[in-house]
């Protein structure tokens, strides 16, 4: 499959460095390696390259299910009634998240964590046993940035967070459009620069043929649990939940999802695991594109 976003007009010739000229480096963040890449010479691209890891360690800082100190550690140890101080990127990011909640009908929930704690996925947190009726609908958002929960619940950002961070790498690098560079967490990427790039997913196909995104000034994320699965009372169970059902989905498949921002792309994988063509309309109310396999054929 060939996907491109739009893109601004192509910059001179003089301006585009070889993909192969560009300067790249990895280091472990967010339970993966992150990946950068700036097209400059390398004093520069590391300058730049210094600034995307440390935005990215900020946003693992603020939002790791498993740091005691994270904004995240810090609501779930909340009980209902309480009223939590965020920093502005958690608060962005919550808002996001209740905005696909409310989009997707609940098919997109943060407070799923008490499901991935029962089925092993993630450590149980401190704090007081959540509601097992709570929903994003007890989360309440007040500006500036004080969080309001109606019911003590579990949160996990693991659906938006590592999105999130790629997009403020992108920011915080602050390189001109002529400039070609990308930023890949794990699987969760953005481009930028005059040259589109070449994706290769890792999609189960047969007959030996690899699905490519070409990717222009856009973001992409995939999600899958097949490589993740558990087994609990005879039946596997994976990473992502359904909000509404509270059933494990995506076991069999594998998603991506390209849309210009990276966290919208992000949640809208999860959202496409669960609902499959019926999240057609909420990928084209966020002019993004999907690519599923579901195990037996391939959709775009």
């Amino acid at each position: 499959m060939s996907s491109t976003a739009a893109s601004p007009p192509a910059s001179p010739p003089y301006a585009t460095r070889r993909l192969t000229d560009i300067v790249r480096r990895s280091r472990p963040l967010l339970g993966t390696y992150v990946a950068i890449g700036v097209g400059l010479p390398e004093t520069q691209a590391l300058r730049a390259i210094d600034a995307g890891f440390a935005a990215v360690a900020e946003i693992h800082r603020l939002m790791s299910f498993h740091e005691p100190d994270s904004d995240v550690s810090r609501l779930n140890r909340a009980g209902g009634g309480s009223a939590v101080c965020v920093d502005p990127h958690t608060f962005a990011v919550l808002t996001q998240a209740q905005h696909m909640a409310e989009a997707s009908n609940s098919v997109f929930d943060i407070t799923v964590a008490p499901d991935l704690v029962a089925w092993g996925f993630l450590p149980r947190p401190e704090g007081p046993e959540p509601d097992p009726a709570a929903s994003w609908r007890d989360i309440e958002l007040t500006v500036p940035n004080i969080v309001r929960l109606h019911k003590p619940l579990w949160i996990d950002l693991g659906g938006v967070a590592k999105g999130y961070a790629v997009d403020r790498a992108m920011t915080a690098m602050n390189l001109s459009a002529d400039v070609q560079c990308s930023v890949n967490a794990g699987g969760d990427l953005r481009v930028q620069g005059p040259a589109p790039e070449r994706i290769l997913l890792r999609a189960p196909v047969d007959g030996g043929q690899v699905p490519i995104v070409e990717l222009e000034n856009a973001s992409l994320a995939s999600s899958s649990g097949r490589d993740n699965l558990r087994s609990l009372d005879n039946a596997e169970v994976g990473p992502h939940v359904h909000g509404g059902t509270h059933k494990s989905v995506g076991t069999q498949s594998f998603v991506s999802v390209v849309a210009q921002d990276c966290i919208v792309a992000d949640a809208l994988t999860k959202i496409v695991l669960a609902l499959g063509a019926g999240a057609d309309a909420i990928l084209k109310a966020h002019n993004a594109t999907g690519y599923l396999h579901d195990g037996q054929r391939d959709r775009g």
